[in-house]
Formats: C-alpha cells, sequence, structure tokens
C-alpha cells in the first residue's frame, strides 16, 4: 500500500489543481477503506489483473463487508517522446450472494489522463478524460484465495475539449466493455 500512496502523491504534484482534488478525494477514499479493511480480522485484500481489449489493468479488491468490496484500480503506460497514460478509478461491487460463483452489480468512477512528452511536438497539452458507468459480472471462487471473473461494463465518459481518446473532443460518449480478471487474495 507504501507504494501505492507514494505513486500517488508523485504523481498529484505534477498535475492541476481541478485533477489533484479529484485524486486526493480516491486515495483518501482508499486510505480510510484499507484502514477499516484491517480493523476487520476476518476481511481480505486482493491483487487482480485484468484484460479489457488491448488495456491490462491492475486494481486491490478490498473486502469492507460480506457482499461489499471497494476496489481502486490502476493503469499505467509510458512511451518515450510521446507520453504516459495514467488512469485511476473507484469500482465498488455489491454482491447479490457469496457463494464458489458470486453474481454482483458493480459502479465504475474514474479518470483517464494523457501527459504528453516534453519530446512530443505534435501534442503538448495534458488531457483528462473521466468516466462513470455500472457494471454486472460474477466471480468463481477456484478456493479462498483465488478466484476468475468476467464482467459487462456500460460506461458513460466525459471527453477533454483536447482529447481524442474517444473521437468526440469535449462530448459525451457511452459504450459498452467487458472485463476478465483474476484476483489473488491475501
Amino acid at each position: 500500500m507504501a507504494i501505492y500512496y507514494t505513486t500517488i502523491f508523485l504523481f498529484i504534484n505534477s498535475i492541476n489543481n481541478k485533477m489533484k482534488k479529484i485524486i486526493i478525494v480516491i486515495a483518501f477514499l482508499t486510505f480510510f477503506s484499507s484502514n477499516y479493511l484491517f480493523s476487520q480480522t476476518d476481511r481480505k485484500i486482493g491483487l487482480s489483473g485484468s484484460v479489457q481489449s488491448s488495456q491490462f489493468g491492475i486494481s486491490l479488491p478490498i473486502w469492507l463487508g460480506e457482499k461489499f468490496v471497494l476496489a481502486p484500480a490502476l493503469d499505467f503506460e509510458y512511451a518515450e517522446k510521446i507520453g504516459t497514460d495514467f488512469s485511476i478509478g473507484l469500482a465498488p461491487r455489491f454482491y447479490f450472494k457469496k457463494d464458489k460463483l458470486s453474481p454482483y452489480f458493480g459502479l465504475k468512477l474514474g479518470t483517464l489522463i494523457n501527459i504528453p512528452s516534453s519530446d512530443n511536438t505534435i501534442d503538448s497539452k495534458t488531457k483528462y478524460d473521466f468516466i462513470g458507468g455500472l457494471a454486472f459480472g460474477a466471480e468463481y471462487f477456484l478456493g479462498d484465495n483465488f478466484s476468475l471473473g468476467v464482467e459487462a461494463q456500460g460506461n458513460f465518459t466525459k471527453s477533454d475539449k483536447n482529447s481524442n481518446r474517444f473521437g468526440n473532443s469535449g462530448g459525451l460518449n457511452f459504450n459498452t466493455a467487458t472485463m476478465i480478471f483474476a484476483t489473488i487474495y491475501f
């Protein structure tokens, strides 16, 4: 967790005030969630890897109740002379039942940040795209400490006026998506 917060702190220092406030709120929610987690001895924290389209993500699902998980997510891509893509999000999941096969309903909230390299002569503006959506999925527990899951999503995005990520600069977009993931619980 210390690496997570250090990364967040260093990243926050490099962005504007509006975005700082959003990321600070997400980081504090994660921090307070993890503090609650550690006061509950029978709860677990996990490490998830996901594949969604051509993106690979990492999340830390934190069980905060018998049927509730809060999963902060992080995605990072760097290309020399082009720039950095950084995504941070929060995904609460509400399980209908906790069994070997556990279906859930979830929410998605996050931001996609593109920071061009100082060597990038074509594009020099940092861009912030915001995402929010709904998800429905299921997690199959192969044992107490390992699971596989699949998720269907409906996402709304608000693009930055300089962003071409969704082909609709400054506009509101809607898309559907799917995700598969594997989680190890500690």
